[in-house]
Formats: C-alpha cells, structure tokens, sequence
C-alpha cells in the first residue's frame, strides 16, 4: 500500500515532469507557428479523403466560397513536394511558403455543403472564360447546372457524371444511405470527413510526440535535469518533499495546445524554469577547479558543464573532485533518457495526474496524523481488561 513518502516522492517526480513539459510544450508551440504543422496535415488529409495526389480536386473545393473564407490567398497545388515530414511512397505536402495562409481547421459541416454545392452546381470557376472543367466539380459545369434546392435526385445525377470515380463511389454511398433526405448525406459526408480528419490528427500527434521528446532530451541535456537523481533526492531528503509538495498545491493547470499567444507560451516557459531553481531542484551544472598540488604553480582553470551529480561534494561550488567513470555518465544520460519519455507525454497529461496524487495524499495523511479511533464498546471492554490485570 502506498504511504505518505511514496506518494510525495511521486508528487515530486511528477511536479517535476510537468514543469519541463510546461517548457517543452511552449517550444512546441512556437515551432508550430513557425511551420505550420497542422495547416499542413488538414491540406494533406483532405486530399487524402479525395485520392486527389496532385491537388486539383482539393484547390476546387477551397475556391468555393465557404472554404475560401477560411483562409486569405491562394492554394496552389504545384507547390506540393515530397520529403521526410510526409512519409509514405507518393506522400506529399505543401511548401512552408505556401501554407503559411492555409486553414489549420475546416468544421465538417461547412465541407459537407461545399462539396455537396460543388457536386451539384460546378466549381466556382466553371464560369470564367476559358476555365476548364477538371477534377471533381466538372461534371455539373459540363452538364446541368442545379441553381434551385438540392435534392437527392438531383445530386445522384451530377454524381454519376463525376470523372474522380473515388469521390463519385463516396458521394453515391452518402446518397444511398440517406433515405431520400439531403439533411442526411450532409450528415454522411460529414461523418466522412470527421473519419479521415482523424488519421490527420494522429499524424499530427506523432509528430508531436517526436518533437516533444527531442525537445525533452535536448531540455534536460541543457539544464542537467536528471530524473533518477532528483528521484534519490527526493527519497532521501524529507525538507526538500515538503517544499516541493508545497509548490505542487499551488500549481495551475497548463494552457491548452495553440490557446496561447506566443508571448504567454515563452512567460509559462520563463515561470516555470524559474519555479525549479527557486525550489532548489538538484538539476544544473556545476564548474571544476582541480586541486593544485603543493609547490606547483597556481593554475586558474575552470571547466564548465560538469553535472552537479558527479560533483563532490555535491553542493560544492566550485567541484573540487568529479568523477569521470563511463558508469556515472552513463547513469545521467539514463536519467536525462527518462525526463525526455515523460515528456512525450505532454504537461496536460502530467497536471491529471498530479491532481490525482494530490487526491489520493489528502485522504491518506489524515489517517497517518490522528488514527481511527475504537468503537465505545470496544474502548470499554479495554478499560475494564486494564482494571482487572492492574496491581491492586
């Protein structure tokens, strides 16, 4: 069962992992303003959903107007390259220039009826001089145009005449589960949509996941947070627990994902590397002054980057001994291995948990603190068992 030590080591630990999260996920963010990951995985996923490969079906459908208003400028789709961020023979995605304007985020709903409408009235170039009908839309432009209320009827005729067989078999599959109400294949492409938007996220959160543990590694390489050390700390030391319980009370919960401007992203990043030093968390790295042998010159030489855990004595500043064995170097590389995992898990994560430890503490501690006590009949028949053996 657990005890009051374990679960405040467990705090610690977990306090710990949160607030390099809550750094790693800041950085994350600010990348992703950069790149524009998610813009880049929803234009990937609709042409996923499409079997459009080069793009032109995608570029009709985003001219229409209630996707267009989504997003300012252009798609081009002889922007779209291959490379290592779209893996998967034929994989490709759009140049960082491009996608700089495209939408990170298209509701369901507002793509059912554009397709639908594209379907049922041609793409919104069909009437430009000289626009030629391509891709999905042209079989309404080629055709009969639908300019009255969509009907079921009505949309099963220009599907038929779809040239991309992959979208015509969709939109006939919609039509044909939907009773003969067009509310319901809005409902069915919407379901559609949802489904493949799905795999875009998981796409999406893989990177993530990559991306947050190099940014774990490359975190706990640069401020030395060894998680076993702090571990060991934490089990020996019970002062040290109770200041870091005592922090982790009062921690609130991370912003969500891209809910933050860039300058709230780097101030929780600031707080939250300044929380640990102010804590005294055993992380850092310490400066070496080797010992000057008696009668030789003075040297005055200071190494950097020595990790505080290979110091001795541990808090000496500057180290007087360090120890070079592979083992040691080993050991912190190990630690700095398990911060950068738990990072990868992402501080939401850590802060559920962390509320829970702290559940499970506070009912734990009042028992530690003032025992159950017996029952009155219990506690009677006890005063008349010491009545009888006491000495008369």
């Amino acid at each position: 069962m657990l005890n009051s030590d374990t679960l405040e080591v467990a705090v610690g630990m977990t306090f710990l992992f949160l607030s390099v999260s809550i750094i790693c996920t800041a950085v994350k963010e600010w990348l992703e303003g950069i790149f524009k990951w998610r813009a880049m995985d929803l234009e990937r996923g609709l042409r996923t959903l499409l079997a459009d490969t080069d793009g032109t079906i995608t570029s009709e459908l985003l001219r229409h107007p209630l996707l267009h208003s989504l997003f300012p400028g252009t798609y081009d789709p002889t922007q779209l390259r291959s490379s290592w961020l779209t893996p998967g023979k034929g994989s490709l995605h759009m140049l960082l220039s491009q996608r700089r304007h495209l939408p990170s985020y298209i509701p369901a709903a507002q793509f059912a009826v554009a397709l639908l409408d594209c379907v049922a009235r041609g793409p919104v170039a069909a009437g430009i001089a000289g626009a030629a009908p391509n891709g999905a839309c042209d079989a309404a432009a080629a055709t009969t145009l639908h300019p009255g209320p969509l009907s079921v009827d009505s949309l099963r005729q220009s599907a038929l005449a779809l040239a991309s067989p992959h979208l015509q078999r969709a939109v006939l599959s919609a039509l044909d589960h939907s009773t003969g109400d067009v509310a319901q294949v809005k409902l069915n492409i919407e379901r559609w949509f949802n489904g493949t938007m799905d795999r875009a996220s998981g796409w999406y959160k893989r990177r993530t996941q990559a991306v947050l543990f190099l940014l774990g590694f490359a975190v706990a390489a640069g401020l030395n947070i060894d998680a076993l050390h702090v571990m060991q700390r934490l089990t020996a030391d019970k002062a040290f627990r109770d200041v870091i319980v005592k922090e982790a009370a009062s921690i609130s919960a991370p912003d969500a994902p891209g809910a933050a401007a860039s300058g709230i992203q780097v101030a929780r990043m600031t707080n939250a590397k300044q929380a640990l030093e102010k804590l005294a968390m055993p992380i850092g790295w310490r400066n070496w002054s080797p010992t000057p042998v008696v009668g030789a010159p003075a040297v005055h030489v200071r190494a950097l980057f020595v990790p505080r855990q290979l110091c001795w004595p541990l808090e000496a500043t500057p180290c007087q001994r360090q120890q070079w064995l592979g083992t040691d170097w080993l050991v912190v590389l190990c630690g700095w291995l398990v911060t950068a995992f738990a990072v990868m898990l992402g501080a939401p994560f850590w802060f559920d948990v962390l509320n829970k430890f702290m559940v499970i503490r506070s009912t734990v501690k009042p028992h530690e603190k003032s025992p159950e006590e017996a029952s009155e009949d219990r506690q009677a028949a006890d005063a008349k068992t010491t009545a009888q053996i006491a000495p008369k």
